[in-house]
């Protein structure tokens, strides 16, 4: 019997073989992410003021940690990817890796983007536009470079290595230790020693539920509004609370069966049917828009970035102080940091029977390419109905936001009725795709013991999906859905030390069994 099929096997009797959910974290990770959203819903202003000064006090007495700690991540993943420790094999010598190498890309990419990605990559470079980095005049032609440019770094390798951190200490420690858990806190033992298996090692478990729950449920909140515009738009209604809950209901619908279904037959078909029909989007924009101009544009952005790469990184304009670094930069680090140790146990249930080195490799590649990918054509197809006075996409996006700035630029291209569709399926799926590994992950990490190829409680699965559909139900009633979203990246703080004990544990235990 094949790994996959004794997959399938587990997920159809898992619970039935003994797999005994963790109900007590259940609970408390339920009580914590309440204790959180019930104060920002009764007082939404005082919660907004305290946040947002916490989260400036953050961005501005941490910068140079949360920058460091990107370049630092890169660094360490790359090094371990062309060191001999990259050979090491995630799992039994004997052992094929799970999945093919487009469904473990397409996995990884979905996972690790929502559907913020389409929602950013065409306005990002917006923003920079009209406030600019490095002292440069803003709204002039070389802003439209650099602005594309700072969107890909922002979404480029750095990102995807404070992922790959926690994916390859979690997948050495499950696959070669054959430790069977996945709780985040064991991914430190080798910083931290027992101190992992008393109060220490539930806080970081607990940090880490309250950070993907909380990011999972703002982004699902966030990302319904381009989705709800483009539809509204299609059928000719205006935007409201109530299509966002049934579009946020919808998602939950899809992502309960898909999580129901398991891996294998859920996630993977998802992923699948993800990535082509947001591939469709991209390659008609490219073919049915100014192409040259887009393809030009796009090397002119990328080599910008090659080019100034380590400046990007570390700088924190400690002179001029015009807090663009802190705004942008710092908030997109301490996001992926606060998704990083989801990302990390979603990747290492999908990577059995592959080395580290096609871990890190594959993840940078896949994650680099397709949001440079995004960034190129729809930035680029952007900028041109801004160059052209098509579109005043920067006017649209600075004052009325991404959502609608977005939807207004697909309605530019021909057959836009269509593709707005195509955009809200698209939308739905990849949040879809998204949640339903969050809710796989947790559930994984609210189990207490997983073999290898075994799945989680389809119950534990399922009490996921309701968890992470009905805070931002909440939060788009009563307000509170862009505090919640602040709070969750403050959670960045304490995670970016536990990325730092993540590393010291991976070199630590490879050192050790490699003696």
């Amino acid at each position: 019997m094949t790994t996959t099929e004794m997959g399938l096997v587990g997920a159809k009797n898992n619970d039935a073989t003994g797999i005994e959910t963790d109900h007590r974290m259940q609970i408390i990770s339920i009580l914590i992410i309440l204790g959180t959203a019930v104060p920002l819903i009764l007082f939404p202003e005082q919660g907004k003021t305290l946040l947002d000064g916490l989260f400036k006090w953050m961005t501005s007495s941490f910068d140079f940690a949360f920058l460091g700690i990107g370049l630092a991540a890169l660094v360490f993943v790359l090094w371990l990817a062309a060191s001999r420790f990259g050979n090491v094999k995630l799992g039994d010598a004997d052992v094929a890796p799970e999945f093919s190498w487009p469904a473990w890309g397409a996995m990884v990419f979905l996972a690790g983007i929502a559907s913020g990605l389409m929602l950013w990559a065409g306005t990002e470079w917006a923003y920079h536009y009209a406030w600019t980095p490095f002292g440069i005049e803003p709204r002039t032609p070389q802003m439209f470079t650099v602005g594309q440019a700072y969107g890909i770094f922002h979404w480029g390798p750095t990102a995807w290595a404070l992922y790959c951190v926690p994916a390859v200490a979690m997948s050495y420690i499950y696959y070669v230790r054959k430790k069977h858990v996945y709780k985040v806190s064991e991914s430190c033992r080798g910083a931290l020693g027992d101190m992992v298996d008393g109060p220490v090692g539930q806080i970081i478990n607990y940090t880490f539920i309250f950070g993907i729950l909380g990011a999972a449920a703002t982004s699902l909140g966030l990302g319904t509004p381009m989705i709800g515009g483009a539809l509204a738009s299609v059928l000719g209604i205006a935007p409201n609370v109530y299509l966002d809950v049934a579009i946020i209901l919808s998602c939950t619908v899809i992502f309960s069966i898909s999580s129901g279904l398991g891996m294998d037959q859920g996630i993977k078909r998802l992923s699948y049917f993800g990535s082509i029909l947001t591939l469709a989007i991209i390659a008609y924009v490219f073919v049915a828009g100014p192409t040259g101009f887009i393809f030009g544009l796009g090397l002119d952005s990328i080599g910008y970035t090659l080019q100034n790469y380590i400046t990007m990184s570390l700088w924190t304009d400690s002179v001029e102080k015009s807090g663009f670094p802190q705004a942008w930069t710092v908030f997109y680090w301490a996001w992926w940091v606060a998704y990083a140790p989801f990302m990390g146990l979603f990747v290492t249930r999908i990577s059995m029977g592959r080395k580290v080195r096609e871990l890190i490799i594959g993840m940078l590649v896949f994650g680099t390419a397709g949001c440079t990918l995004f960034y190129v054509v729809l930035g680029g197809y952007a900028i041109d109905q801004e160059i052209n006075g098509v579109l005043p996409m920067v006017d649209l996006v600075n004052n009325d936001g991404v959502a609608p700035a977005i939807v207004e630029m697909f309605k530019t291209l021909p057959m836009s009725g269509l593709v707005l569709v195509m955009v809200a399926v698209s939308g739905i799926v990849m949040l879809a795709t998204t949640f339903d590994s969050a809710a796989y992950v947790m559930a994984c990490a609210s189990t207490k013991e997983l073999d290898e190829g075994q799945e989680p409680a389809r119950s534990n699965r399922l009490f996921w999906c309701g968890a992470i559909a009905v805070l931002p139900i909440t939060l788009l009633f009563l307000g509170g859905l862009k505090t919640m979203q602040t709070a969750v990246v403050l959670v960045g703080l304490p995670l970016m030390v536990i990325l730092v004990f993540m590393m010291i544990t991976t070199v630590k235990f490879l050192k050790q069994d490699e003696a």
